[in-house]
């Protein structure tokens, strides 16, 4: 299976805070000494007011108390400002839970499950010529490999957003602890008299009317306000405004699951460009490996649509897996079964946050997998490696991660600058060799059989032939002529079940050879 190591740590985190909620009773200890601090100086002020003596003896008095005051004073500061840092730090805490769940804690959605099943999934490229100068636009896919390909982005995309909530989490956190950890010192030396308390040394992180709120023993820890954490709980983190079509992260928009815009509709369609059949990205011989996809965005790609001037109809485009509360998720019907698509990924169990083993996250390349310095899980599942776990995905950077850089040398195949495959994989070498390698799975079966993967032999190929599932052809309705070697099993036989019969035998002058 695929592995998630920083989301396992993070969902290990958010636990860890949930567990934390004890420290809510704090709250009335907090209040208890601002009580008795105050209570502490409104005695010694009345002492001093009433003492009742004058001299030597009464200015004694006088100095005594007004230091006592001084010193409770500076007591009651010094603890309003490390209460500060504790409220601070559980505001932190509590966003860094909600961001933390607003990553999806499954990767496929329930319309992707509907796809495995295709024949191939038509991908949108950006227009470039084949290789007999012919325009490509649309590559074929088989189900298979735009499955694991898909998964293998996502989780890196989550992968990538689940390290910079933990790198967010850290940097806060600490510079909480530093704060604090002034704040103690300059504690100790107030007490040993070696700070003044009227010359604050460091003022608190939180603002004016938080530091109010300590002030008469109530500790603020609303998340609507503002706090040290870089992110916000009435935006969603920053997620909200990139939930809609127009929010340039989706090139072809995204179906909203409503009616179809009479726009797009009325403007000319744009028919599917297949390369030539046979080459690789046909659909008699769709790519079967996934690591060519990686050189495309894959996660903001809108497959299967019916392409117009003004727009595309249908389609699918995958939910995203660092926003749950995306639209997408309810217009692809919710999450999916994972345990049912498991086989898919050459392995036993489940697709979610902990059943994996160590695979494409590990190479994202991202810095802040270094940069935390420790890495979790050392070792694979017992389920063992698929071939998801072994791609070689890219990372995301941006808003909402929307921009995805492909991997470095050798990871990037089928892309949108026009390439069908990237020099050296095995897409690029069963073009070469007219369709052998991954092509020959598919052979003459092409579109009457379904989505076949090809590649290895042995036991494998005995294992995939028994999961295979065919479906009968579909063409699109673009005009395009039926491809060369295809025949219609109608075309052998008419009527029904209930009024075929066998040919006579008598000699009515057909030959009999026909029957």
């Amino acid at each position: 299976m695929v592995d998630s190591p920083m989301y396992d740590r993070l969902m290990r985190l958010v636990a860890a805070i949930e567990s934390a909620s004890a420290l809510d009773a704090s709250d009335d200890e907090h209040n208890t000494i601002v009580c008795g601090l105050n209570e502490a100086n409104n005695v010694t002020h009345h002492m001093r007011s009433y003492q009742g003596f004058t001299g030597e003896t009464g200015d004694q008095i006088d100095a005594w108390t007004d230091t006592t005051m001084k010193q409770v004073q500076g007591i009651k500061e010094n603890h309003n400002t490390a209460m500060e840092y504790y409220v601070e730090a559980r505001r932190a805490m509590t966003h860094i839970r909600e961001e933390a769940q607003q990553l999806s804690p499954t990767l496929i959605d329930s319309n992707l499950q509907k796809l495995a099943d295709m024949t191939h999934v038509a991908v949108p490229v950006t227009e470039f010529l084949g290789p007999f100068g012919g325009p490509v636009n649309t590559l074929a896919v088989s189900a298979d490999a735009y499955f694991q390909a898909l998964i293998a982005q996502a989780n890196a995309q989550r992968e990538v957003a689940a390290t910079d909530i933990l790198e967010r989490a850290n940097n806060t956190m600490q510079g909480l602890a530093d704060g604090l950890n002034t704040q103690t010192t300059n504690v100790q030396g107030f007490l040993d008299g070696d700070v003044d308390f009227r010359s604050p040394q460091n003022p608190g992180p939180s603002n004016s009317t938080v530091r109010r709120d300590i002030e008469n023993g109530y500790l603020n820890v609303s998340p609507h306000a503002p706090g040290v954490y870089p992110g916000d709980r009435d935006s969603d983190y920053g997620r909200s405004d990139l939930r809609g079509t127009g929010s340039g992260l989706y090139s072809d928009g995204y179906d909203e699951g409503g009616p179809v815009s009479g726009r797009v509709m009325s403007s000319p369609r744009i028919p599917n460009e297949y390369i030539t059949e046979g080459e690789v990205g046909s659909r008699l011989n769709p790519i079967t490996d996934p690591q060519d996809l990686m050189g495309m965005d894959l996660l903001h790609t809108r497959v299967n649509g019916d392409r117009h001037a003004n727009g595309t109809v249908g389609g699918y485009t995958p939910a995203p897996p660092v926003d749950r509360y995306h639209p997408l998720w309810n217009v692809n019907g919710g999450p999916g079964s994972e345990s049912a698509l498991a086989s898919r990924m050459g392995g036993a169990g489940v697709l979610g946050a902990g059943a994996l083993g160590m695979g494409a996250a590990s190479r994202l390349g991202a810095g802040g997998l270094s940069a935390l310095g420790r890495t979790a899980a050392s070792g694979a599942s017992g389920s063992g490696l698929s071939g998801a776990a072994s791609l070689r995905a890219g990372s995301y950077s941006g808003p909402g991660y929307g921009t995805y850089k492909a991997p470095a040398a050798g990871g990037a195949g089928t892309g949108a600058s026009g390439t069908t495959a990237a020099p050296g994989s095995s897409a690029a070498k069963a073009s070469a060799s007219g369709g052998a390698g991954q092509g020959n799975a598919r052979g003459a079966g092409g579109f009457m059989g379904g989505a076949g993967a090809g590649g290895a032999g042995g036991k494998d190929d005995k294992k995939k032939s028994a999961r295979r599932k065919y479906t009968p052809f579909r063409f699109d309705d673009d005009g395009d002529e039926l491809p060369e070697g295809y025949v219609n099993p109608m075309s052998q036989t008419y009527g029904s079940d209930k009024d075929l019969s066998p040919a006579p035998r008598k000699d009515d002058g057909w030959d009999p050879r026909q029957w």
